[in-house]
């Protein structure tokens, strides 16, 4: 019982993000961000991107998609705010 309940806690700590992980993003980009309310709303942003590439990843791992897919200095920005530095513009009706 014992061990059932260590590997339960263990698999639990893996698959939760850390916080280490959210700051080695922003001293590997060198991202700071001007309070801790932004900070906090781009953690969230990447954390969501974060879990969209490990998805696909996976389905990448199962054979059902041809490429993977991985984390970059874009990961805190929404959608729109990746298609706005792409000079994205939707068409106009």
């Amino acid at each position: 019982m014992k061990i059932v309940l260590l590997l339960f806690v263990v698999a639990s700590c893996c698959a939760l993000p850390t916080p280490d992980d959210w700051e080695s993003y922003k001293a590997q980009f060198s991202k700071s961000y001007s309070d801790q309310a932004q900070d906090q709303m781009r953690k969230e942003i990447y954390l969501k991107n974060k879990k969209f590439v490990e998805e696909h990843n996976k389905k990448h791992e199962a054979g059902l998609v041809s490429y993977r897919l991985g984390l970059n200095n874009f990961s805190d920005l929404t959608e729109e705010e990746m298609k706005s530095h792409l000079g994205f513009k939707s068409p106009s009706s």
